[in-house]
């Protein structure tokens, strides 16, 4: 695809993402009515999920674990009976009814991190155990913050890892945005996560928004064969207009850093959007992972 017909594609779709974003805005107060008293979906299944970065032996932060700590983790989830699903599955349940496990679980991982194939899919892999990985277009297959001569710690994994860990059927990966995840003192055009910049204009916010989606979505295809269809939203912010051009692309599952559990609904498929997560520390053991999660 040439540089003009990729640019001419931009503009089309970001056209259509406003028609979208003022349609949704119209129709909105319908679809909440949809939930009924008190946000409640029909035959709504209680779905944790479990969020890690960095696998590393470190001094445990709210952001690194061990993987000894981490296999325990999953061990323990194990012989408590829960079972790994990806997203697919849970839009599978709500869309068409299929039917999930008792106990279902989600795992998320983002950024990244060349640790995540080192130490986590190994132990996923031992225990048969499905995750989803987020990566950061950007950051992808890099040591330094993007082109410049920042060291980026810790490295990200690239192409060949992700390949490898996408074709054994245990890990998913998705978007994290390609260029909106941004560390401010190495930026001179900083961006807080998804949202606009002080006095830039709406048109030009979703250009810029699309383009990034779809810079990140080429790259993803490329790896896996597919486009990806859940976003988790950088440092979890987001926007209503965020929000509607996601879904005017695509994608069936949004993700914040909120703290919470999500209950997820049939024929809902708005229940999939604005996920909450629980962030897993370093220090948690697996008794209190499972006491948090249940």
């Amino acid at each position: 695809m040439t540089t003009k017909t990729r640019k001419i594609l931009i503009c089309l779709t970001a056209a259509m993402l406003v028609i979208i974003v003022c349609l949704n805005t119209i129709f909105a107060p319908l679809r909440i009515m949809e939930l009924g008293k008190h946000g409640r979906y029909k035959n709504g299944v209680r779905i944790p999920i479990l969020m890690y970065h960095h696998f590393g032996d470190e001094v445990a932060s709210g952001v690194i674990i061990s993987p000894d700590k981490f296999e325990s983790h999953m061990k323990a989830l194990a012989e408590a009976g829960y079972t790994t699903v990806t997203f697919r599955e849970v839009c599978d349940h709500v869309n068409h009814g299929t039917v999930l496990p008792e106990k279902p679980v989600l795992i998320t991982i983002d950024d990244g991190y060349t640790s995540v194939y080192e130490s986590a899919y190994p132990i996923l892999t031992k225990y048969n155990m499905k995750a989803t990985v987020f990566i950061v277009g950007t950051f992808h297959g890099k040591t330094t913050y993007k082109d410049t001569a920042h060291p980026l710690i810790p490295p990200h994994f690239g192409d060949p890892e992700a390949r490898e860990m996408s074709e054994s059927g245990l890990i998913s990966i998705q978007s994290h945005s390609y260029d909106m995840h941004h560390y401010e003192p190495y930026e001179d055009d900083y961006r807080e996560g998804v949202l606009r910049k002080p006095r830039e204009r709406r048109a030009a916010y979703i250009e810029a928004f699309t383009s990034d989606f779809e810079s990140a979505a080429e790259q993803i295809e490329e790896i896996t064969g597919t486009r990806p269809k859940v976003y988790a939203y950088p440092f979890g912010k987001h926007t209503r207009l965020s929000e509607s051009l996601l879904k005017g692309m695509g994608v069936y599952v949004t993700l914040t850093t909120a703290s919470g559990l999500n209950v997820v609904g049939l024929d809902a498929p708005q229940s999939l959007y604005k996920l909450k997560r629980l962030n897993v520390p370093g220090a948690m053991t697996p008794e209190e992972l499972l006491e948090m999660i249940a």
